[in-house]
């Protein structure tokens, strides 16, 4: 009579044990599927954020960076050449100044030809023509001045296309990460995971951001630039036609009527020989 009622005992032992074995050892599925996700976690979670942007920008963002770089060097170097100081020396205007009260023409003249400025090359090319009267002096500053300013302004164009291709190319970054943001839909089926979705939305936002960040600066100092080329060529042409009339007591200008007195007389053939 023991040995029936034993069985069932031991067959209910026997499965409650695996019961309790199989709660306390979980699947595969569930001892490593959480673990990478709390570990991706965590890795966003001490991720910086300028290392973030710099990875979630990609490669235009390093377009945009050199960009960046090369407009923060322009601005400097404009701003640095393209002064009053620069362009009309003080110490220049004091000298040849000087010079022209001693009377020293040939010197003052000098000064000017061997400055670099703005001021020096325009005063030098009305000098240098002064001979052949006033107004031939004043059309050579004239195109002296123009010829300078132009080279200028073209220098300041630089930062207009810098200002027009920045939106550009952020444009190329969103067009990017929405790429990116698309072929994980299409490539993950009916659950695609909302962190890699976040990179390609993340990619496009930041390129479209570093474009407008960069551009708005560009246009600025394009426009500030231009405003005081204009406003420096005209305080060059006021000062070199002051110094045009410091020259001219200096120079001595050959009289139309007076050159033609020197010219030998020619006599018509056949003419009689006033002598």
């Amino acid at each position: 009579m023991t040995e029936p009622r034993s069985r069932p005992t031991h067959a209910r032992t026997a499965i409650l044990v695996a019961c309790l074995l199989g709660l306390a050892a979980p699947g595969p599925a569930h001892a490593q599927g959480p673990a990478p996700a709390a570990e991706a976690a965590r890795s966003r979670e001490n991720v910086s954020t300028p290392r973030w942007i710099m990875e979630a920008s990609g490669p235009i963002g390093l377009v945009i960076l050199a960009m960046s770089f090369y407009l923060i060097a322009l601005i400097a170097w404009m701003a640095l050449e393209y002064r009053r100081s620069v362009a009309l020396p003080e110490r220049l205007i004091r000298e040849v100044g000087d010079l022209l009260t001693l009377k020293q023409y040939t010197e003052a003249y000098q000064k000017l030809a061997e400055s670099p400025s703005f001021l020096g090359r325009v005063a030098a090319a009305g000098v240098r023509k002064l001979p052949s009267g006033q107004a031939p002096a004043l059309r050579a500053m004239e195109l002296a001045n123009d010829d300078q300013t132009m080279a200028m302004e073209h220098r300041t164009t630089y930062l207009a296309t810098v200002g027009t291709l920045g939106p550009m190319i952020g444009l190329v970054g969103t067009v990017y990460g929405m790429i990116l943001s698309f072929r994980v839909i299409a490539t993950a089926g009916g659950s695609p995971q909302a962190s890699q979705l976040a990179e390609g939305i993340s990619t496009a936002l930041f390129a479209t951001l570093e474009g407008i960040a960069i551009s708005i600066p560009a246009i600025f100092f394009h426009a500030m630039f231009r405003n005081r080329i204009a406003r420096l060529s005209l305080e060059v042409a006021l000062a070199s036609e002051t110094l045009l009339e410091q020259f001219a007591p200096g120079v001595r200008i050959p009289h139309p009527l007076a050159a033609s007195a020197v010219a030998p007389q020619r006599t018509a053939p056949g003419a009689p020989n006033p002598s």
